[in-house]
């Protein structure tokens, strides 16, 4: 047995963990250079909008900024408004769109946001929401605009991003880890979208020319020697598993570790033929009836697609709406 060494992500590698990352970095940047900063925070929408409460922007006081509560349009103004409000020493809660006094900057939407404005955060806290960020753990910031108050929340006690009386509770989770188990140009074309996508992407692989490609685009990844070469996995409850094997006699040791974890989505390359051949192995192997039914086979969202670019444009989307569905229950 061996591990798969995950590298750890800088704050450089931002797109390791999503627009949070890089949200994060930036005011982590501003306390290195002592320079004064604000989290804005997305905290209402009425109508159209092409972010959700929760999203998030950082604005340092030289009017550096990243993040996005908007498609784009309107990030340049809040960021004005935002250095407004470290120099004033003042939090703030302003409306865009609709209804707002802001009467020259219109949403192409047609709806209208409010977005809280925490001048001056605590970089302890910063740090620390940067380092639970980065080591894959859960937690929440409230945000209690009355008082101008930013405290983090860790434990069983979080909720989903939205209003709790005159507080606002923003809730994090690990981007989603994708393991994916397979040789050949389906592998590669799975891990070179994933990680354009931003997924943390590990690859297990049991061809020369697709590890090479692994490694290429940016993935963490490890060569496979054997069918039983069964690595210790980095699955945790936010990692999605996907085998792509056409010689399925690699598939039965992985799948029979895998199947057992804790991984809120399992699937698996091939046909519903080779999906019942492919259960029937691991029944044999001593697998659970309740264990074997979380595999998804076919895997994808849609049917059967005639390159690898499609499958894995089927893949991720199949994964993505399953994590959609995981965070909402």
């Amino acid at each position: 047995m061996h591990g798969i060494v995950v590298p750890k992500r800088t704050l450089g590698e931002r797109h390791r963990h999503g627009e949070s990352a890089a949200v994060f970095g930036l005011l982590r940047e501003a306390a290195g250079e002592n320079l004064l900063s604000a989290l804005v925070t997305l905290v209402e929408v009425e109508g159209g909008s092409s972010r959700d409460i929760g999203a998030q922007m950082a604005v340092l006081a030289d009017g550096r900024y990243c993040g996005y509560v908007s498609g784009g349009c309107i990030e340049a103004a809040i960021a004005a408004e935002a250095v407004k409000a470290i120099e004033a020493r003042q939090d703030t809660t302003l409306r865009f769109g609709v209804g707002s006094p802001f009467f020259d900057i219109r949403l192409p939407c047609g709806g209208s946001i409010e977005v809280h404005i925490h001048q001056r955060p605590d970089p302890a806290l910063v740090a620390e929401m940067a380092t639970l960020l980065g080591t894959r753990r859960a937690f929440g910031l409230e945000l209690t605009p009355s008082r101008g108050t930013a405290s983090l929340v860790i434990g069983p006690d979080l909720h989903r991003t939205g209003w709790r009386d005159e507080t606002f509770r923003c809730h994090y989770a690990p981007v989603t880890r994708l393991l994916l188990v397979g040789r050949g140009v389906e592998l590669e074309r799975a891990v070179q979208l994933a990680v354009a996508a931003g997924l943390d992407v590990v690859a297990l692989c049991a061809d020369d020319p697709a590890f090479a490609a692994a490694r290429a685009a940016g993935a963490s990844a490890l060569r496979l020697d054997t069918p039983q070469d069964v690595p210790d996995l980095p699955i945790d409850r936010w990692t999605a598993a996907v085998t792509l094997f056409h010689d399925h006699d690699w598939e039965t040791a992985l799948l029979r570790a895998i199947i057992d974890s804790e991984a809120f989505f399992i699937g698996a390359m091939g046909s519903r033929h080779a999906h019942k051949v492919r259960c029937e192995r691991l029944a044999a192997a001593g697998a659970e009836a309740s264990s074997i039914a979380r595999i998804k086979g076919p895997v994808g969202l849609f049917g059967p697609t005639r390159d690898a670019g499609a499958l894995a444009v089927s893949i991720l989307a199949d994964v993505t709406q399953q994590r959609l569905a995981f965070d909402a229950s």
